[in-house]
């Protein structure tokens, strides 16, 4: 299985996107349907999915015993996009309009409640990120990726409250109706998402934004 190492070093994936970047030739080149599957599966990183939370629990499995990458995101109130990761220096919106970003905590999960399971992102708040770091140092439950995990949300805003309970995997056909042998097939093909698919708004645009709403 293809596992990153996590980190919590937000400041080392802060390249922005290069539309005329010169793609990699030549050592990459292969055939036959293993290498196209080995690519299809890797290609979900092009476009990843972020976990939704809901009131009702669902079963999670952690890839990593970490996040995968820590950053600050600032919330615009704005028509259009409304999140951006902050910048490490020079924030046009720190500058201008005073928004103090917010902490954020990525991991690579597998949702295991739907019908489709697939590696998602899930992302803390600084609240559940605590939670998530307790379990994984517990001496009887952790580390986070040895087990399974029920979570859930409930409220919003402040009030908002998450609920983080740990599942054995020999627990999942009662408790879950899932074969652990199931599981661990589905598992055996994950490929984690690396830090650089949680993309920053080049520094011109942010400004640019962060002129209009100023002047609104």
């Amino acid at each position: 299985m293809s596992i990153t190492n996590p980190t919590v070093n937000a400041a080392s994936y802060l390249d922005v996107d290069n539309e005329d970047a010169t793609p990699k030739v030549g050592t990459t080149v292969q055939s036959g349907w293993d290498s196209a599957d080995a690519l299809l599966r890797q290609d979900t990183t092009e476009f990843p999915t972020d976990f939704k939370f809901s009131e009702e629990p669902q079963l999670i499995k952690f890839l990593e015993d970490g996040p995968f990458r820590v950053y600050e995101q600032h919330w615009i109130e704005r028509t259009g996009k409304k999140s951006f990761v902050a910048l490490e220096t020079d924030d046009p919106f720190t500058d201008l309009l005073g928004s103090k970003p917010r902490a954020r905590f990525a991991f690579n999960v597998i949702a295991l409640s739907g019908d489709t399971h697939t590696v998602q992102i899930l992302t803390a708040p600084p609240s559940f990120a605590r939670q998530i770091r307790r379990a994984h140092e517990d001496e009887r439950k952790g580390p986070l990726s040895k087990e399974f995990w029920e979570v859930s949300r409930m409220g919003n805003g402040p009030t908002t409250q998450y609920t983080l309970n740990y599942v054995r995997g020999r627990d999942l056909e009662e408790e879950w109706n899932l074969s652990l042998e199931s599981v661990n097939a589905i598992l055996k093909d994950a490929v984690c998402f690396t830090p650089d698919v949680i993309k920053e708004t080049p520094r011109e645009e942010m400004l640019k934004i962060a002129r209009e709403v100023a002047g609104a």
